[in-house]
């Protein structure tokens, strides 16, 4: 089984407060993208990263080193976008193969969850890293408040592993459907696919606002 990589890149830093994209936004003086292409590459032969249309020649320079096959391609509008044009790069792999679908925001998931997501991926059609809730979760912020029952909660992080064909046909039968999902777990679960969930790590917390990258910025140098 090939395993190769659709990593998302393609969103601004507004709200890192930063005039630059995301991706390109440096910890320890590496960008996030190049962190997370590199993680990628231990376990990938290939590795497809989605960038802004104005920024395709800076994200080449920032995975020039990678050592594993990458392409940048021009992303969406929308993260879906972004991913289904991704997979057009892959149109070569046979569907039998493994795609690990990545954001550049989440740089330092551990490699081990890699590992759990595509041995798991051998008796499914698709994994997804899941952490416990810690805190109290309530719904109708500004209105009618209900709490939720944070036990049977988990937060959703990437990367998700998912069978090339399983991913094409989500993807596919979305767009037909008019069908946007903040992520491929989500389609591939709507569309009768087997999903199957393991172990993530807090490591691979989102890198959104400025605190969040003070705090990487602390972790790399401890």
């Amino acid at each position: 089984m090939t395993t190769a990589a659709v990593l998302t890149a393609a969103g601004s830093g507004s709200r890192l407060a930063r005039d630059i994209p995301k991706g390109l936004v440096t910890v320890g003086g590496t960008p996030l993208v190049t962190w997370a292409a590199s993680a990628l590459a231990t376990v990938c032969e290939r590795i497809v990263v989605t960038a802004p249309a104005d920024a395709v020649a800076d994200f080449v320079d920032a995975v020039a080193g990678v050592a594993a096959r990458v392409e940048v391609v021009v992303g969406g509008g929308t993260r879906q976008a972004s991913v289904a044009r991704g997979l057009d790069a892959l149109a070569d792999l046979g569907g039998g193969d493994a795609v690990l679908v990545h954001d550049a925001a989440r740089p330092f998931m551990p490699v081990a969850v890699f590992g759990r997501l595509l041995d798991a991926l051998e008796t499914c059609d698709a994994v997804i890293p899941v952490l416990p809730v810690v805190d109290t979760i309530v719904t109708g912020v500004g209105g009618e408040v209900s709490y939720l029952d944070r036990q049977s909660l988990g937060a959703v992080q990437t990367p998700q592993a998912l069978l090339l064909s399983v991913l094409r046909e989500s993807h596919e039968r979305a767009q037909a459907d008019g069908v946007e999902a903040t992520d491929d777990g989500a389609l591939a679960l709507r569309y009768g696919f087997r999903l199957a969930t393991v172990e993530g790590d807090v490591l691979g917390s989102k890198i959104t606002y400025p605190a969040d990258l003070a705090a990487a910025q602390l972790r790399i140098t401890a």
